[in-house]
């Protein structure tokens, strides 16, 4: 548990910052299924804590202060006023739109 009452836990998978690709977009991507497996055994609907660190030659940073940046929602709701779009319809396709 740390001084701001939340328990965190490390994700190097998906966010290990040795990796080039992570280093050049400063950014990484954790599967909503990974967060709701162990060791983070989230519920829908959780709010998303997250922490970094920075790391070279010379040693590790302190951690950076806690951002809430996402929510584990579930499935979207279902496109509704699905309509047929006739003006660009052909011999071999139709093309819908919807909401």
């Amino acid at each position: 548990m740390t001084s701001d009452g939340v328990s965190y836990n490390y994700e190097m998978t998906y966010c290990n910052g040795t990796a080039a690709a992570i280093i050049a977009s400063t950014s990484c991507t954790v599967p909503i299924s990974v967060l709701l497996a162990a060791p983070f055994n989230l519920p829908w609907g959780s709010s998303i804590y997250a922490q970094v660190m920075a790391y070279n030659s010379y040693g590790d940073s302190d951690l950076s202060t806690a951002g809430n940046g996402a929510v584990i929602t579930t499935n979207p709701s279902p496109p509704f006023n699905l309509q047929d779009v006739t003006s660009m319809r052909t011999p071999t396709s139709l093309t819908i739109m919807w909401s």
